[in-house]
């Protein structure tokens, strides 16, 4: 070979090496462990829309709004999850977020999707909303158990007592209001996400106490990304939580649930869930002590394996052991029945 010609030749060969590894990357984002189709979509915006005051109440932090199939990646810190009132153990992973649109019952509801491999043994959460009835659902589902669809919380929080600022239907708004008089606002600043992404921020701060400890929360927000929320951090004494955004993007983060997982909606209007306060079932070791087929597989009285209150599939209850105040409420307001193949405590009607 002519040796003038090989360094462009040398060129050639590594310039299709590139084009041949776009088209073959192309379509596919993977994030944390997570496959996300699509490519992210986003781009730094050349003029950013401060936060306003509306009157001396409320911060404004104008933003995208929904945007489905956009998607977000949190790293938690020092989040756990507590099981049948057991005892909670904190712990470092990914929860993947995605702005999700499903069509339940004719009608288009919006809302947030969390998935994770490391939370509850796979669980994967929804809460929607339809705009026109202000009706909101929550959807649950995981290995080896049937799709829950309920119109009241699984739980308070997301988990481990994540805040709703985190999450919610505010989250979804062209606009979020931060209270003034909750929150104080510090500043904004220009911050490096995980993923390079560098975006501005609204940092906000308040501080309390508990029990003779010092409570101090921040909570940083970007009109920027979807759903606004960046970072949360909690420390309370020397015991510290935290939740920060790693990386996001504007398309490719489809649904988990299916038409068949929608059909769990079918027939939820005026079914209540679970009571306030109540754990729902994650981990896959707790699916039979909770699964049911009819009413009368259900009891309450104590697990027989942690000797705590409980109440789910009567081959682990031992119903000789009597909790009244948790069977039945304070009032006897609650029974046990067999609702989605789930032992549910449900109000006496």
């Amino acid at each position: 070979m002519n040796k003038k010609f090989f360094p462009f030749v040398l060129v050639g060969i590594v310039v299709l090496i590139i084009v041949v590894g776009f088209f073959v990357f192309k379509g596919k984002l993977q994030k944390g462990g997570y496959q996300v189709s699509g490519t992210s979509g986003y781009k730094v915006p050349e003029s950013y829309e401060a936060p306003k005051v509306e009157g001396d109440n409320f911060k404004i932090i104008p933003g995208i709004g929904f945007k489905k199939e956009a998607w977000l990646e949190y790293k938690l810190e020092g989040y756990g999850v507590s099981l049948m009132g057991g005892k909670e153990t904190p712990r470092s992973f990914k929860v993947l977020v995605k702005l999700i649109s499903l069509p339940i019952g004719g009608k288009e509801y919006v809302g947030i999707e969390m998935d994770s491999e490391e939370l509850m043994g796979g669980m994967i959460f929804a809460m929607v909303f339809n705009k026109e009835t202000g009706e909101s659902l929550y959807l649950a589902k995981g290995k080896g158990m049937p799709t829950q669809c309920l119109k009241e919380k699984f739980m308070k929080g997301f988990v481990g007592g994540l805040p709703d600022v985190a999450f919610s239907k505010d989250n979804l708004e062209k606009e979020y209001k931060v209270d003034l008089s909750e929150w104080n606002f510090v500043g904004e600043e220009e911050i490096t996400l995980e993923s390079g992404k560098k975006i501005k921020v609204a940092k906000f701060k308040k501080e309390g106490g508990m029990e003779n400890e010092k409570v101090i929360n921040e909570l940083w927000l970007s009109g920027e990304v979807p759903i606004y929320f960046v970072m949360f951090k909690e420390k309370i004494g020397t015991q510290q939580k935290s939740v920060m955004l790693t990386n996001f993007g504007m398309d490719g983060g489809l649904p988990n649930f299916t038409d068949t997982d929608l059909k769990a909606c079918e027939g939820t209007s005026g079914l209540p869930g679970f009571p306030p306060g109540s754990q729902f079932p994650g981990f896959p070791s707790e699916v039979a002590k909770m699964f049911c087929q009819t009413d009368t597989d259900c009891a309450c009285g104590v697990d027989k394996e942690t000797g705590k209150c409980a109440y789910g599939n009567k081959e682990f209850i031992d119903t000789s052991r009597e909790c009244p105040d948790f069977c039945t409420g304070f009032s006897g307001q609650l029974k046990i029945k067999c609702v989605n193949n789930f032992c549910t405590a449900v109000p006496i009607r």
